[in-house]
């Protein structure tokens, strides 16, 4: 049996509420391969059989893996780790270390790079003990992603978001954890920070060794005999083969973009940041091992799509990912694809490109540029609505609201700018559900009562007063 069979048939079981049996099987297909996905399981149940130093260990495992694979779905997995340790540190009584991680959950979600300093766990005063309050969490809630949706419905769009689900979970998760402090005397262990963004990365459990057999297969003799895989002579390889794989993703304010290699060396890397280019050097090339640092192949030159800022923009580097953090020109202008890649050192339009040789922002380039792409027309979505589709994007924006504006006044905000039926929804959804829930579909909701749904690990219970 393959161990993605096997894996399934543990999540399988974890979804029956079999912990016991998901993580015994769990535990073999990892021993083949450990899916960061698989990991999260098993650190569930784990968490749910009261295993919680065995489920941090899973959690943090995963957060490693998924950030060396790189892969579409690295953010994904490496929000979930950081939500499950979030969940298990409250458990343990760690609430200040609970916050931290559950803010870091939400950051990546937000977009923000995984390895950016954002200071989160030195929010501690001389007495060492956090001093995030409970009003600053409030004001996190302008920074919940709100993705555009066809109904108009700013709740439904905040639900359909990639990572809006998981930025609502955090973001509930920290209510619990600060709650919790705030009832405690500020001598409490729960108060001191003792975690870090990127955690120690736990040991992995090695695979088990096969048997040695006792003879050799006439398929395994053929493959002895055969010769190995003689590298390519100079020059042999052409210029797209050596292409690196990329992957982007982009903010209103950002365009990151992910060059995933082998071998890196970081302290060799030079990049320089130019208006519409960015060059990077050495680069290694999987494919044409014979290039070397100075060939006119170890350098990539990325033509972008946009104009940036190079005095903003950033770069970090691991033995195989280069990240790149290009600042906009223009905040706001939605790119359409990153641009292309280049073998070799292209001429920069600007007259004096941005040399970075660590990951601390580029120095200030002084280059005329071109002028700024032209956003895409915004489509106009099907609506039910009797006023017809409307153009969100439209909408005027208070560039003065305060920053710090309470939840409250989110909802106060929303629920003024509704019809009278969506009011009567929005009022039956939030009173029924004790809170948890908020609807402005009233043919959802009219016919049955609203269920409470509380945060994962928080259990209702009536009130008696």
């Amino acid at each position: 049996m393959s161990a993605t069979t096997i894996a399934q048939k543990g999540m399988e079981a974890f979804e029956k509420g079999d912990n016991a049996t998901a993580i015994s099987l769990l535990d073999k297909a990892i021993e083949s391969s450990d899916s960061p996905m698989w990991l999260l399981v098993r650190s569930k149940a784990h968490q749910k059989a009261k295993n919680l130093e065995a489920a941090l260990h899973d959690a943090e495992l995963a957060y490693h893996v998924a950030a060396e694979r790189g892969s579409g779905t690295s953010r994904s997995h490496m929000i979930q780790a950081q939500y499950r340790r979030a969940v298990i540190y409250y458990q343990l009584g760690r609430f200040a270390d609970a916050d931290c991680c559950a803010k870091w959950s939400m950051l990546l979600a937000e977009g923000r790079p995984a390895r950016e300093d954002d200071g989160v766990e030195k929010r501690v005063d001389s007495e060492g003990n956090y001093t995030v309050t409970y009003d600053e969490y409030l004001a996190d809630k302008e920074n919940q992603p709100k993705p555009k949706t066809s109904d108009g419905n700013a709740f439904a769009a905040a639900e359909k978001g990639p990572n809006a689900t998981a930025w609502n979970m955090a973001f509930s998760w920290r209510s619990q954890a600060l709650g919790r402090l705030k009832n405690l005397p500020k001598d409490h262990p729960a108060w001191k920070v003792n975690v870090t963004k990127i955690p120690p990365k736990p040991e992995q459990k090695k695979a088990k060794s096969p048997e040695p057999a006792e003879s050799t297969s006439e398929d395994e003799v053929q493959k002895q005999k055969l010769p190995k895989k003689e590298a390519p002579a100079p020059g042999s390889v052409p210029d797209e083969k050596m292409k690196l794989r990329i992957d982007f993703y982009q903010t209103n304010q950002t365009v990151t973009v992910s060059l995933f290699v082998k071998d890196l060396k970081k302290d060799d890397l030079k990049v320089d940041f130019g208006k519409h280019q960015v060059r990077i050097s050495p680069i290694p090339r999987e494919a044409a091992s014979y290039v070397k640092p100075g060939d006119r192949e170890a350098t990539s030159t990325l033509i972008l799509a946009g104009e940036i800022d190079p005095s903003a923009s950033k770069w970090s580097a691991s033995p195989r990912k280069i990240e790149l953090v290009l600042q906009k020109a223009t905040p706001g202008i939605k790119w359409g694809l990153w641009g292309e890649e280049k073998i070799g050192s292209a001429e920069f339009d600007d007259q004096q490109p941005a040399t970075t040789t660590s990951s601390s922002a580029a120095s200030t380039a002084k280059p005329a540029a071109p002028s700024a792409p032209t956003p895409a027309k915004v489509p106009a979505y099907p609506t039910s609505s009797k006023s017809g589709p409307k153009n969100w994007d439209s909408l005027p924006v208070d560039d003065d609201k305060e920053e710090g504006q309470d939840i409250n006044g989110f909802f106060k905000s929303l629920y003024k700018g509704s019809t009278p039926e969506q009011q009567r929804a929005m009022m039956k959804s939030f009173l029924e559900s004790n809170g948890t829930t908020l609807s402005t579909n009233w043919d959802e909701v009219k016919d049955k009562v609203v269920p409470t749904v509380p945060p994962e690990g928080v259990e209702p219970k009536p009130w008696n007063g």
